[in-house]
């Protein structure tokens, strides 16, 4: 592979559709590599495994000027977005720039993609975090759960905020809703049935 591909690949490897699965493939081989290189098949795992950086390094070369493939990149992009912004609903600081570092782009760039996308990512995140709290409240597993520790649990820092939002949201405060919607399992008394 030409110095300049892999100089070019070098700086937008994480923007390339391919990186999370090579990076996972990489991982999967970190577990255990004593016995992979015991395996029969080791020598087409190592072929494999540079034909993955290989592809990898030409898809973060491509040509960003090319619509058809921009398009495809930035459809990949907000997908993993979207699942890593899922996977952190719970960390109070995930935020448009740790999302944007994570995701190698800078937060204007960030802010660019979604938005081709119809996505507002405030909106959508405390959207995603209220939904996550209904499930919470709504569950008769953790109706002993108090409020504040659902609000900390669904990525709000502050319990009163949580209120308001939830409030605004659905027009009722999260112990309404949790009255509302758990109900207690009662055992059935007495003899037979």
């Amino acid at each position: 592979m030409p110095v300049d591909t892999v100089l070019r690949a070098s700086v937008q490897l994480r923007a390339s559709p391919l990186h999370d699965l090579l990076l996972g493939h990489l991982r999967a081989l970190w577990r255990d590599p004593g016995r992979l290189e015991e395996d029969p098949g080791a020598a087409a795992l190592a072929n494999a495994t540079t034909e993955l950086v290989r592809a990898l390094l030409t898809s973060a070369a491509h040509d960003e000027r090319d619509r058809r493939t921009r398009a495809a990149m930035d459809s990949s992009l907000v997908a993993r977005i979207m699942a890593y912004a899922r996977r952190h609903l719970a960390d109070p600081d995930l935020g448009p720039e740790r999302i944007a570092v994570e995701h190698a782009i800078s937060k204007r760039q960030l802010y660019v993609v979604l938005g081709r996308a119809g996505i507002r990512l405030e909106q959508w995140l405390i959207g995603e975090r209220l939904e996550a709290a209904c499930r919470l409240l709504a569950s008769p597993r953790h109706a002993a759960l108090p409020v504040s520790a659902v609000a900390s649990r669904c990525g709000f820092i502050s319990p009163s905020h949580f209120t308001r939002r939830f409030r605004a949201a659905y027009g009722v405060t999260p112990s309404e809703w949790r009255r509302h919607r758990v109900r207690p399992t009662v055992p059935a008394v007495g003899g037979d049935a």
